[in-house]
């Protein structure tokens, strides 16, 4: 993994890309995530979701305790 440093740009924080993960590309999305960040091309905002797609493993989820339908309380009506 790689790591970047970040430094102040007038009255902004910014990131410097490293050569390796260089983009052509001239904006993007950022989402704080806790302590983190994501960033995504604006003009592609599902790619972070294509890229995990294919990436769980078989049994991903097979097991899982959810409630049924039925179990549900009543909701209140608008």
């Amino acid at each position: 993994m790689l790591t970047t440093k970040v430094f102040q740009s007038g009255n902004s924080q910014a990131l410097r890309i490293p050569k390796e993960v260089r983009t052509n590309r001239e904006e993007f999305y950022i989402q704080r995530l806790g302590e983190g960040y994501v960033v995504f091309p604006v003009d592609d905002p599902w790619f972070p979701l294509r890229q995990t797609m294919g990436t769980f493993p078989q049994d991903f989820l097979e097991e899982r305790d959810q409630p049924c339908c039925d179990d549900l309380p009543e909701r209140e009506e608008l």
